[in-house]
């Protein structure tokens, strides 16, 4: 059983926002991508069950049209017992063409960058889209016969107020989509934003942001089943869940990372490097203590928490043991609490989940 992520570096446009390893298309770069991809592809896949396959980037939807079904071609040889196939697309890049070939090679889900629905939010992100190409464009990827929809949104943009918050949140849940992730502004310092000094949100304000969308996605029919994420009907993302749930996953592209074999790799982020050598991983292999924290740290973001039992199965030793101080410290807090098997973060924890895992650190 694997979990595989697919990383399409490129993208039309540069998000204000985003650090992630991108770079502009190019026709030409992008064909001996491709050529360098499909290699790495059948090479870690040979012998794989694949789960889940999950295309991210970068926006994998600014391929052409021929370079997408390549990709799709390549990888039709591991995914023929998929669960849940996604893949990442914009607004303005997703059309009727696209999602036909999507649909075609078996994609069962699609994460739609949204970001927002605000037009001069949208231009401050260098964004191409508006309110009725989401409301339209949710509408097509339903006509192709994909129905596991899910929407990203950004709270603490500038100039961002509640009310264009609420505007956003009201807009998307009239939607026929299933799930929506929340993400919290950060200002990456190689980023557009981190150039031009942007300001973060103050942390109260932005507090403000989170607790609001939560009371209105629940108001609307969304679990909360992980800190950034609610799904209606339990469509909770697969993919996403084999990491909080750390298991090993494959990763697969330039800038692509991967968890197996108790260590953690990432490749190259250069992708003259990754055309001319293949992936060139770097390795961290992980102690005990490490994969531990490192579980605790993923199974904390869940509203289930973490089963007790498996941890003490998967490691030889009781969490409540190897944690004691801090588990009974964050007991006291509030901020964690026992139930049914698991230990959980509480609401009051969820906010300040950082703080809670700087405890575990020192266990």
């Amino acid at each position: 059983m694997s979990f595989v992520y697919v990383h399409v570096p490129f993208c039309k446009t540069i998000c204000s926002y985003c650090d992630f390893v991108r770079c502009g298309y190019h026709q030409g770069l992008a064909d001996k991508w491709l050529q360098a991809i499909q290699k790495e592809i059948k090479e870690k896949l040979r012998n794989e069950k694949i789960t889940t396959l999950y295309l991210g980037g970068g926006t994998p939807t600014s391929l052409t049209i021929a370079q997408m079904e390549v990709l799709l071609e390549c990888l039709g040889e591991y995914s023929a017992d998929v669960e849940e196939y996604t893949v990442e697309a914009n607004v303005e890049s997703l059309d009727d063409s696209m999602l036909n070939l999507l649909a075609g090679y078996g994609v069962n889900r699609i994460s739609l960058g949204v970001q927002s629905i605000d037009a001069t939010l949208i231009k401050r992100m260098n964004r191409h889209h508006d309110k009725q190409m989401v409301i339209d464009t949710i509408q097509r990827i339903h006509h192709q016969g994909i129905h596991n929809i899910s929407c990203d949104l950004i709270y603490g943009l500038p100039a961002q107020t509640p009310a264009l918050w609420q505007e956003d949140l009201r807009v998307l849940c009239e939607q026929d989509i299933q799930h929506i992730s929340l993400y919290a502004l950060t200002i990456e310092e190689h980023s557009a934003f981190g150039r031009e000094k942007v300001a973060a949100m103050e942390e109260d304000e932005e507090a403000d942001f989170y607790e609001a969308a939560i009371t209105y996605l629940q108001s609307q029919g969304f679990e909360q089943y992980e800190i950034s994420n609610f799904a209606r009907h339990k469509h909770y993302s697969k993919h996403n869940q084999a990491y909080w749930h750390y298991e090993d996953f494959i990763g697969i592209g330039c800038g692509a990372s991967g968890k197996q074999k108790h260590a953690r790799y990432d490749n190259t982020r250069n992708l003259e490097t990754y055309l001319r050598q293949g992936p060139s991983p770097s390795y961290i292999a992980l102690t005990s203590k490490d994969e531990r924290f490192e579980m605790i740290m993923m199974g904390l973001r869940l509203t289930q928490g973490i089963s007790l039992s498996k941890f003490s199965k998967r490691f030889g030793c009781e969490l409540l043991s190897c944690y004691e101080n801090a588990v009974q410290k964050n007991i006291r807090l509030g901020l964690l609490r026992m139930e049914n098997g698991f230990i959980k973060a509480t609401d009051k924890g969820l906010h300040v989940l950082n703080s809670v895992l700087l405890d575990f650190m020192e266990g």
